[in-house]
């Protein structure tokens, strides 16, 4: 039996040692589908920066049912890279509508990509995520924005640097971005943020249709799911392909003069938004929450109205390397019974700088309620990972010989209870001593008699 547990002990030793390489906290297993596996090089470039990154790449198409997407109520793989718009895809395949959206239930991340020829198949899967994309065969055009060098006249190569997501997801970025492709609208679900927008005079119509209504149009979301799952969407294939990335830009400045980038964003760009998608970045965890009395250091399950504790919970963000303090100031606790009784903001604590996580803290008196509550914080803020961390507590009224001895506001009827106490003895002391001279001058003038 020694053997085989040492096999197993090297084994899982192996197994550990694969999954702390991974950038990615949820692994490095990603399939990537294409419509046909000879177009996997025109992405090469972002290939190669995925295998930098230490990501191992399956490439396969929907048609390929030797690849299975979910086994054994099992993930095989962590991401799907889904580049394949134009194929048609069976209700019963791999990597059906239905197989993808339990992908992303069971926490995987997905990055799709289309065109304006996106089929009906991938159409129904977006609108699983709240996201409408324009009419087939419609795409982006942008007549005073677009890519001289790339265009050939039919202003769809548009130049955008309308970065509209929050900074967790993809901030700056050093040079425009080129984009052609299809627009689309997010709808109102709060999961759902904007991340890349053209310029305010693009449109979205047929080639030669230039009566649209102009403005800004969506062209990269992405959405977090509840369980922190990861979907990005981009309107264009083209946004990763190697043609883009290592394009040069020019483009006009607000003064008339033309301004020239060497290299366009577009690595940059995709580089941040797989990241993100694949939770290399924006990834918050709970290292640890306690509550006690203040005075003391053991966690109670129950406690007694009106008492005065200390909340601390220690937060930490991931950033593609190692877990580091994470920074806030609008992180809240909210004591709950049916309603919140208290909300109260925590503030962070100064600890030792080679924490690798951040503490905050709350000091408060229970409410004067006794009955279950719920000490709770849920932090939900765009482009971060979702936390909620909740701790069930008895808050119990006052046991009999717990009440103070005299109440400040009872001193009044502790004041009229001592005047006639004090009243009483005075008169009677008054009575008895007027009865008595009155006796003792009776036995005086009978003894004069």
């Amino acid at each position: 039996m020694r053997p085989i547990f040492s096999i197993l002990a090297s084994a899982a030793v192996l197994l550990s040692a694969t999954l702390s390489e991974a950038k990615s906290l949820t692994g490095n297993r990603v399939l990537v589908l294409l419509d046909d596996l000879s177009s996997a090089g025109e992405y090469s470039k972002f290939w190669s920066s995925l295998e930098d990154r230490e990501y191992k790449i399956n490439y396969s198409t929907p048609q390929n049912q030797s690849d299975v997407l979910i086994a054994m109520a099992k993930r095989n793989y962590d991401h799907v890279v889904h580049f394949a718009p134009h194929s048609k895809v069976a209700q019963d395949s791999q990597f059906s509508n239905r197989a993808l959206i339990k992908f992303v239930d069971m926490g995987g991340n997905l990055l799709i990509g289309l065109t304006p020829n996106t089929q009906d198949a991938v159409r129904d899967l977006l609108r699983e995520f709240d996201i409408e994309i324009d009419t087939r065969n419609h795409r982006v055009f942008d007549d005073s924005s677009y890519d001289e060098g790339l265009d050939a006249g039919a202003f769809d190569t548009l130049v955008t640097e309308n970065i509209v997501s929050p900074k967790p997801i993809v901030g700056e970025v050093s040079a425009p971005i080129l984009f052609r492709g299809v627009g689309h609208q997010v709808g109102s679900i709060p999961l759902l943020n904007r991340v890349l927008a053209s310029e305010g005079n693009a449109f979205s119509g047929e080639v030669g249709d230039s009566s649209r209504e102009k403005g800004a149009i969506d062209l990269v979301s992405s959405l977090q799911a509840r369980n922190n799952a990861r979907v990005s969407v981009a309107g264009s294939l083209d946004l990763f392909s190697n043609i883009f990335i290592d394009s040069p830009v020019s483009r006009k400045s607000k003064s008339g003069g033309v301004k020239k980038f060497a290299r366009s964003g577009n690595k940059e760009f995709t580089d941040e938004l797989s990241r993100w998608t694949f939770q290399e970045k924006s990834v918050l965890k709970v290292f640890d929450h306690r509550h006690h009395k203040e005075g003391e250091t053991q966690k109670l399950e129950t406690y007694r109205i009106k008492d005065n504790i200390t909340y601390t919970i220690e937060i930490a963000e991931y950033d593609g390397e190692k877990w580091t303090p994470y920074h806030a100031s609008d992180v809240q606790l909210e004591v709950i019974m049916l309603d919140p009784y208290i909300r109260t903001t925590l503030q962070e604590a100064h600890i030792a700088p080679e924490h690798h996580y951040a503490r905050y803290k709350s000091h408060l008196t229970l409410p004067d309620v006794y009955g279950v509550f719920t000490f709770k914080v849920n932090y939900k803020r765009p482009g971060l990972t979702y936390l909620t961390v909740e701790d069930v507590v008895a808050i119990r009224p006052f046991r009999h010989d717990e009440y103070p001895r005299f109440l400040s506001a009872a001193y009044p009827y502790y004041v009229s209870v001592g005047s006639m106490i004090v009243g009483f003895l005075v008169f009677s002391g008054t009575w008895l001593f007027t009865w008595g001279s009155r006796e003792e001058a009776k036995v005086v003038a009978q003894r004069k008699k």
